[in-house]
Parts: C-alpha cells; structure tokens; sequence
C-alpha cells in the first residue's frame, strides 16, 4: 500500500513540474474527457445521517459501473454527461425500509465549471456541476423520477491524460412525491487532446527562409595583366 501511495505522490509531483511550464490559459485543455467510475448510492431516506455507514447506507457494486462523457466548450466551462448503474440488495436501507431491492439506474446531464481554468494549471482540478436527470428505481415507488442535480469533485492527473476523479451530488426530485438520494462516483478519466489543430504549413517558417534571403555575390578577382 505504501508503494501505492508513493507512486501516487510521485506522478502527481512529476505532472505538476510539467504544467508549470505551459499556459493553460492559452490552449484548451482537452476536446473530450472520458470517465468509467465505481458509483455508490445512499438512498435511505435519512438525509446525510448516515452518509458514513456502509453497512446499511450504501450500494456500491464490487465493478465500475458508470460511464462518463465530458465536452469541452471554452474558458473551463463544459457539458457532462454521466450514465450509472446499481443494485439495491435485501438488507440495505432503502426509503427508510429494510425489505425492498432492486435495479437503478440513472441519466444525468450537467454544465461543469473548472476550477483549474483560474487556477492556470490542470494537474489538480477541482469542480462543480448542476444539471437534470433521470432516475430509474425499482425498489421505491414512484419508480421514475425527474429532477435536479448539483454537486462537486476534482480529478487529480497522474501521466499524460490519465488521471483520477472523485465527485459527488445530491439528486432532488421535481415532484413532491419524490424522494431524495446521493450519488457519489470515483474512477479513472482520460482527456482526450484536439487532433483538430494541425502544424502551420507557412512557409515563412525558417526552413522555407531560404527562398527570401539575400543573394550573397563574390568579389570578382582582379586579373592581372
């Protein structure tokens, strides 16, 4: 574990050494991000009271079972898009019963802003999101919900566009009859790059100079007579 945890700390040190040296102002960050998280849902009806018992409170399944679609725009804003998949098991608390199970699975869609944009570096990037979403659950009735979503996280980039992220967000219904959950992924994520912006091929680059410069001439020699 210790090993881990060095690796870690040196891949974070390495990928803040580099962006030091780059204006991220300047470039655009990524094009697209691309996340696959583990996901936990705490639905059981009792706010955040619970929010650190695993036992009862949580439902996380032992594979990632989340995907994640981030589209850059501009000035550290984006779209995001999350989709998730769960298992409410017997036992666990859900709605404030202990009896009840099943399927869930949700559809969120967010304006994301990125700290990382004032900060002037993208090595530790935190964020914040809001948006809409739709949440399918067979253990609660109604079985479909509606509704807003908020939250925050960061991702922590390790090498190149690899990196981790953890976030989490509170899921409200619109109607009064909906009930309430939190919703927390953590995961790998990868940026990928603009492929759209190519090399100039100007040709007043300094190979090409060779057709501007100024022709140099010999002194003619003297002969002599």
């Amino acid at each position: 574990m210790k090993k881990v945890i060095f690796a870690l700390l040196f891949l974070s040190i390495s990928a803040f050494s580099f962006s030091q040296n780059r204006n991220f102002r300047m470039v655009k960050p990524y094009k697209w991000m691309l996340g696959v998280y583990w996901n936990n849902v705490i639905d059981d009806g009792y706010g955040s009271k619970h929010l650190l018992n695993p036992e009862k409170s949580w439902n996380l399944p032992v594979y990632p079972s989340a995907i994640n679609l981030d589209i850059y725009l501009m000035k550290g804003m984006s779209i995001d898009f999350v989709g998730s998949v769960n298992n409410y098991k017997l036992g666990k608390t859900v709605d404030k019963d202990t009896t009840v199970y099943g399927q869930f699975f949700s559809l969120d869609a967010h304006f994301k802003y990125s700290l990382g944009y004032i900060m002037d570096q993208q090595w530790f990037d935190p964020f914040f999101f809001a948006g809409v979403g739709y949440t399918g659950r067979e253990a609660i009735s109604p079985k479909s919900m509606i509704g807003g979503t908020f939250g925050a996280g960061f991702n922590l980039m390790l090498i190149g566009g690899l990196g981790v992220q953890f976030r989490a967000s509170g899921n409200m219904g619109f109607s009064s009859g909906d009930s309430s959950y939190g919703h927390a992924h953590f995961g790998l994520v990868y940026k990928v790059q603009d492929l759209d912006k190519k090399k100039s091929k100007s040709f007043t680059k300094r190979k090409y100079q060779w057709g501007f410069k100024t022709p140099r001439y010999k002194k003619p020699r003297s002969r002599k007579m």
